[in-house]
C-alpha cells in the first residue's frame, strides 16, 4: 500500500546499438522514458504500416461479426480476442513472419476494395430502382420520348394535385397530354408543337414539373428487372467476398501481435528522435523503480559493455511517475482511485483506506444476503476467467469484494432477497421512527468518521513532506473539532430522537460531553486563528472567517452521507414490493404459479442492476468529493514503461 520510489535513469550508448538497447529496456518492462512526446513522430512510413495492419484487422473482424449465421463462419475465432498473453521472445519473433503476414494483409485489402466498390454499385442500383419506380406503369421505352422536327416532348413527373390545372391550360393549346400514372408523383407526357413549346415549358415549370433524365432503350419495368437481377448478383458476390475474408481469420491473432510489434518500433523511433545525439552516440533519460535498478543495469550489460548507465535520486523539481504497489483487496481499489486521478508521486497512497470505505458503503447500500451471493459469485467467476490483470479485472474484483460486504450487511439486517429472516440491526424499512433514525444517524456518523480519516491522511501527507505546522493547523485542528463534535452531540441526538442506548454507553458519553465541547471549541478556534498564517494582515482576518464558514461545509459534507441510508432503504422497499406482488400472484393459484416467480425474478434482477449502479456511482461520489477533498492531491502520472502503447498484447513477466 505505497507509491514505489523511483530513481532517475540515464543511458549513453552507441548509435549502432540503439535498437538492441531499447529492446532490452522494453523487455525489462521497468523503464519509462522521460524526454520524448508522442507528437515527435519522425516516421510516417511506420505510422502508415501500423494503420494499415489495424485497418485490415478491423475489416476481417467486422466480416466475421457479420457472418455468425453463415456456413463459412470460421471455427477458430481466437483471433477476435484483444487481450493476447505471450512471452517476450514470441512477441519479437513475429518480425520473422512479416512477408507472410503482409501478403495476407494485401489480400484483405484487395477484398476490402472490391467489397466497397460492390456495395457502392449496389447502393447505386437500388437508388436507380427507386427513381424508376415512378415510371413503372409506362409501357414505352425511355428512348421513345424524344423531340421531332416539329414537336417538343415533355416527359416526366408532376404532382397529382397539379394535373387538373395542367389539363385546363392545355385544353385549347396545340399540345397532347398523356397521363401514365396517378400518384405522388404522377408520370405524364406532353407533346407540343414547336410554336408553343416555350409557353408549355413555362407552364410545366410553374407546376413543378420534373423532366425525366433517363434515355434507356428499355421500359421502366424492364430496367427495374435488370437492376434487380444485378442486385442479386451483387449479394451473391458479397457473400463470396465475406467468405474469403473469414478465411483469413487464422491471421487475426498474428496480425494483432505484428501491429503491436510495429507500434513498438514506432515508439522507439519517436523516442530516439528526441534523444540527445551525436554522430555515433545517444543519451536517453527516464525513470526506473529504485528496487529494479540492478535488474535494468544487468539487462543493459547483457547487450553491450559499451553503454554507460547512471541512477540518481529525483530532485524536488522533478516529477517522477507514479507506480502503485498494492496487493490483494487494495489493488482493486486502484480502479476507483485512478478514475478520479492517480496519486501524486510524493503523497500517501490512499487505496488501502479507499478499499475499506468503498466496500463498507457498497455493502451498506445493497445489504442483502442473496444479492451479495450473486455479486460475489459473478465477480469471482469473471475474475477467474480473466488472465490479464487490467482495469476490467479490477472491476470484477470490486464486484466480488462488494458481494462479500453485501453478504455481511445483509446478515446484520437479516435480509435475504428482500425477505426479513430475523432482526439484529434495526430495520429501516419497517416504518418504525426509531429504527429509521438510528440507521440514518449511523450513516451520518460513518460519514463524519471518513471525513476525520481524510484529515488524518492530510496530516500524514504534510508530515511526510516536513510541513509539521501545516499538519497541526490544517489537519489536527479539524480532527479535534470532529471528535469533539461527536462526543458533544451524541447524547443530545439519541435523547432527542428517543433512540435507545445502553446505560454504560449513555454514561460514557455523558462524561465526555463537556470534554467534547472543549475539543470542538479548541479545534475551531485553532483553525480560525491559524488559517491566515501565510497571509498578510487583511488576509489573516478573511481566512479566519473562512475557517468558520468551513463548519457549514463540514456539516454539508456529513449530510451527504444520508444518501447511504436513502439508497439502502429504496433497495429494501423495491425488493419487498416485488416479493409482495409475486406472492399475491402465487396465492391466486393457476397462472399465478408461473407469473408470480417470474415477477419476483425480473423484479430482483432489476433491483440488483439499479442497486449496483447506484451504489457504485454514489459510493464513488462520496470518495471523490467528501473524502478526497480533505487530503488528496492527485494529478499523478502513472508509470508507463517503454512499449506500453501496444493495443492487443500483454508480455508475460
Amino acid at each position: 500500500m505505497s507509491v514505489v520510489k523511483m530513481s532517475k535513469f540515464s543511458l549513453t550508448g552507441l548509435a549502432s546499438e540503439k535498437d538492441a538497447l531499447l529492446d532490452a529496456l522494453h523487455r525489462t518492462q521497468r523503464v519509462e522514458l522521460s524526454d520524448w512526446e508522442e507528437e515527435n513522430a519522425p516516421s510516417s512510413e511506420l505510422q502508415s504500416r501500423v494503420s494499415r495492419v489495424r485497418k485490415g484487422i478491423a475489416f476481417v473482424s467486422d466480416r466475421i461479426a457479420e457472418s455468425k449465421k453463415q456456413e463459412y463462419f470460421p471455427e477458430n475465432t481466437e483471433g477476435l480476442k484483444d487481450d493476447i498473453l505471450l512471452s517476450y521472445d514470441d512477441f519479437m519473433q513475429i518480425s520473422g513472419r512479416e512477408a507472410e503476414l503482409t501478403a495476407a494483409m494485401e489480400k484483405a485489402e484487395t477484398l476490402e476494395k472490391e467489397l466497397s466498390a460492390l456495395r457502392a454499385e449496389r447502393v447505386k442500383a437500388k437508388n436507380l430502382i427507386e427513381q424508376l419506380s415512378a415510371y413503372r406503369e409506362v409501357n414505352e421505352r425511355f428512348s421513345d420520348f424524344s423531340d421531332t422536327k416539329c414537336t417538343r416532348c415533355f416527359f416526366g413527373l408532376i404532382d397529382e394535385a397539379a394535373i387538373p390545372k395542367l389539363e385546363e391550360n392545355l385544353a385549347e393549346s396545340p399540345a397532347a397530354l398523356t397521363i401514365y400514372s396517378r400518384g405522388k408523383p404522377s408520370a405524364v407526357c406532353v407533346v407540343a408543337h414547336n410554336d408553343c413549346a416555350e409557353e408549355i415549358a413555362a407552364l410545366l415549370n410553374g407546376l413543378s414539373f420534373s423532366k425525366c433524365a433517363f434515355t434507356f432503350p428499355e421500359t421502366a419495368a424492364e430496367k427495374i428487372e435488370e437492376l434487380a437481377a444485378q442486385t442479386k448478383s451483387f449479394d451473391a458476390r458479397e457473400e463470396a467476398l465475406k467468405s474469403d475474408a473469414c478465411a483469413l481469420a487464422p491471421y487475426l491473432k498474428d496480425w494483432k501481435i505484428f501491429s503491436d510489434y510495429l507500434s513498438l518500433q514506432l515508439e522507439k523511433a519517436e523516442a530516439y528522435d528526441s534523444f540527445f545525439k551525436t554522430a555515433s552516440t545517444f543519451t536517453l533519460h527516464g525513470y526506473v523503480p529504485r528496487e529494479e535498478c540492478d535488474f535494468v543495469r544487468a539487462a543493459i550489460d547483457a547487450v553491450t559493455p559499451a553503454a554507460v548507465t547512471e541512477f540518481t535520486e529525483p530532485t524536488e523539481e522533478d516529477t517522477p511517475p507514479t507506480l502503485l504497489k498494492n496487493r490483494g483487496p487494495a489493488k482493486s481499489a486502484e480502479f476507483v482511485t485512478n478514475m478520479y486521478s492517480a496519486p501524486d508521486y510524493r503523497e500517501y497512497d490512499p487505496n488501502g483506506v479507499v478499499f475499506w470505505f468503498f466496500m463498507i458503503f457498497f455493502g451498506l447500500i445493497m445489504a442483502d444476503i442473496g444479492y451479495g451471493i450473486l455479486l460475489f459469485a459473478g465477480g469471482f467467476l469473471l475474475s477467474a476467467r480473466l488472465k490479464i490483470d487490467n482495469g476490467f479485472k479490477k472491476l470484477t474484483k470490486i464486484m466480488m469484494y462488494g458481494g462479500l460486504f453485501t453478504i455481511v450487511f445483509g446478515a446484520l439486517f437479516g435480509s435475504l432477497f428482500g425477505f426479513s429472516l430475523y432482526t439484529f440491526l434495526p430495520d429501516p424499512s419497517s416504518g418504525n421512527r426509531t429504527d429509521v433514525l438510528t440507521i440514518l444517524l449511523g450513516c451520518l456518523a460513518l460519514g463524519l468518521f471518513q471525513i476525520t480519516v481524510g484529515y488524518a491522511l492530510k496530516a500524514v501527507n504534510d508530515l511526510r513532506d516536513g510541513r509539521v505546522l501545516d499538519a497541526l493547523c490544517d489537519a489536527f485542528t479539524w480532527i479535534l473539532f470532529n471528535v469533539g463534535l461527536f462526543f458533544a452531540v451524541f447524547n443530545f441526538l439519541t435523547e432527542y430522537f428517543e433512540i435507545p442506548v445502553a446505560d454504560n454507553v449513555h454514561a460514557f458519553f455523558e462524561t465526555m460531553t463537556l470534554p467534547g465541547v472543549v475539543m470542538l471549541g479548541v479545534g475551531l478556534l485553532g483553525a480560525m486563528l491559524t488559517a491566515g498564517r501565510k497571509e498578510k494582515i487583511l488576509g489573516k482576518f478573511t481566512k479566519g472567517f473562512g475557517a468558520l464558514y468551513g463548519v457549514i461545509n463540514l456539516l454539508s459534507d456529513v449530510l451527504s452521507y444520508a444518501r447511504l441510508f436513502g439508497l439502502m432503504l429504496s433497495g429494501m422497499i423495491i425488493a419487498q414490493q416485488f416479493n409482495g406482488i409475486g406472492l399475491d400472484l402465487i396465492a391466486g393459484g393457476a397462472i399465478g404459479y408461473v407469473f408470480g416467480p417470474l415477477v419476483m425474478l425480473v423484479g430482483h434482477a432489476f433491483n440488483i442492476a439499479m442497486g449496483v449502479l447506484g451504489a457504485y456511482i454514489h459510493d464513488c461520489r462520496l470518495q471523490y468529493i467528501e473524502f478526497f477533498s480533505k487530503f488528496y492531491t492527485g494529478e499523478g502520472k502513472l508509470f508507463t514503461p517503454i512499449g506500453s502503447r501496444v493495443q492487443y498484447i500483454h508480455i508475460q513477466q
